[in-house]
């Protein structure tokens, strides 16, 4: 089998490093570990060189329908450990709207992300481990809707224009386009410092034109929001997990004990040969998923499968790379222990790997 990317992947790829390795320096990312984590001079950076528009088709300016090259954005954004949280805005919003929406108004939204605003999503719930059964309840009444009920991890919400909420009405599950200014917005404090936040609705009003896609595909368009999510999610895992695994090599191939570098022991090699094994993995199984996507709407199996690999490669690659670094990786004047804690919010979002082993199980034995 041919693994080769394509010409312009690579492009991407190296254009994505130059930009981020200029963004991402130590004492850049240390500015937002006591403020919003979101730097808007890269934000407005990438969405002037057409970067926000990967995976978007050409019509609203795009550069194609191919989730692969968003994945390879978001991989990118992960090695760099950038202080931007895009994937509300753009594998949730934009790619569900791009999909499910035939709305002048919804398809103006993408113009606007790829523009460089944040349009999120709020789809996560407190006490609800079943985000396709949303808690959060929609009251119908001829062309007004009335929401209630709450949502938390809601990415930048505090500064986004609306947000894409999954709610629950008589008419089953729908997904509504709501403007931020009528909602209650309260940011959560997190180990990574992510901007989150909690988003309370009380009984506010919207048109029945909010809903994003036509009657009867509410859950179809929520489901294919979820796999999304959590195949780059696992994207944003491998940048991740990548660059520990590069930490690991260039610290063991230095470090010197008993008048060698440690990296020549060999329970330290077969460990970082361990987590090359976990992150080439990791890789495989992102990258088959998101090519499936793009061509079905239902790949939840696949998406299943490179979120199990993404919490698994990142908990244990992060715990050999704190290990083989002894007291270093704790130290804030290095760089590993950010991305720890990024790979810990990785493994756990969307689900932990032995809570989507459960789901994979009971898809394989209904063979779905």
């Amino acid at each position: 089998m041919d693994f080769s990317e394509l010409s312009h992947q690579g492009e991407i790829r190296d254009s994505l490093d130059k930009i981020l390795l200029g963004h991402c320096t130590p004492e850049n990312l240390k500015k937002f570990d006591a403020a919003l984590k979101h730097d808007e001079d890269l934000l407005s950076l990438l969405a002037s060189q057409g970067y926000l528009g990967l995976g978007i088709n050409e019509t609203y300016g795009g550069s194609g329908e191919n989730l692969y090259d968003l994945g390879i954005l978001f991989e990118k954004l992960g090695f760099h450990a950038a202080p931007l949280s895009l994937l509300g805005c753009l594998a949730e919003v934009a790619q569900t709207i791009q999909k499910f929406s035939e709305h002048e108004s919804h398809q103006a939204l993408i113009s606007s992300i790829l523009a460089g605003d944040i349009h999120t999503s709020a789809i996560l719930e407190p006490l609800n481990q079943d985000p396709e059964n949303p808690l959060t309840r929609a009251q119908i009444n001829g062309d007004q809707l009335t929401i209630t009920g709450s949502k938390y991890l809601s990415e930048l919400a505090s500064i986004s224009k609306s947000l894409l909420v999954s709610v629950n009405s008589d008419e089953g599950v729908l997904l509504v386009l709501v403007d931020t200014h009528q909602t209650n917005i309260s940011e959560l404090a997190t180990t990574a410092n992510t901007p989150t936040f909690k988003v309370d609705f009380e009984d506010i009003t919207i048109n029945r034109s909010a809903i994003i896609h036509a009657h009867g595909r509410g859950l179809e368009a929520l489901r294919y929001l979820l796999q999304t999510s959590m195949v780059m999610r696992s994207y944003l895992a491998l940048g991740i997990t990548e660059k520990m695994t590069a930490l690991i090599a260039a610290y063991t191939s230095e470090r010197e004990q008993f008048g060698r570098v440690i990296g020549s022991f060999q329970a330290v090699s077969h460990r970082a040969a361990d987590c090359f094994i976990d992150l080439e993995c990791l890789r495989l199984v992102s990258q088959q998923a998101a090519i499936n996507l793009n061509t079905n709407l239902d790949c939840e199996n696949d998406a299943l499968v490179a979120k199990i690999w993404a919490g698994n490669a990142c908990h244990r690659i992060s715990y050999s790379a704190q290990h083989l670094h002894g007291g270093v990786g704790v130290d804030k004047d290095y760089v590993l222990w950010r991305y720890c804690l990024l790979a810990k919010e990785c493994e756990l979002i969307n689900g932990s790997a032995s809570q989507n082993i459960d789901r994979l199980g009971l898809n394989i034995t209904a063979n779905q």
